[in-house]
């Protein structure tokens, strides 16, 4: 199956790019896509991953939903469906 990553901040710095596509295998979870892009685009891997594990600070959306709101990274993901990420945005 086929989703849309779309790039934001140092993301989108990172590859020069706002959107990509990714193949997945059908009903891949947010982990495994954010895994997969790791991989197939190395200048985001140390952006996404502490070592094995995701960075703490990012927030994942799947269609615009926060996915600590659903499966969290488990969340499956269904083919057409948007899946961006960013660390928190603070200010004032």
């Amino acid at each position: 199956m086929r989703i849309t990553v779309k790039l934001f901040g140092e993301f989108r710095a990172a590859l020069g790019i706002e959107r990509l596509d990714l193949d997945l295998r059908d009903r891949a979870s947010c982990d495994e896509a954010l895994r997969c892009l790791a991989e197939q685009k190395p200048a985001l891997r140390d952006l996404l991953f502490a070592g094995e594990t995701l960075r703490d600070h990012l927030h994942v959306f799947v269609n615009g939903r926060n996915v600590a709101h659903l499966q969290g990274m488990a969340t499956p993901l269904s083919p057409g469906d948007a899946l961006t990420f960013f660390p928190p945005i603070s200010g004032g």
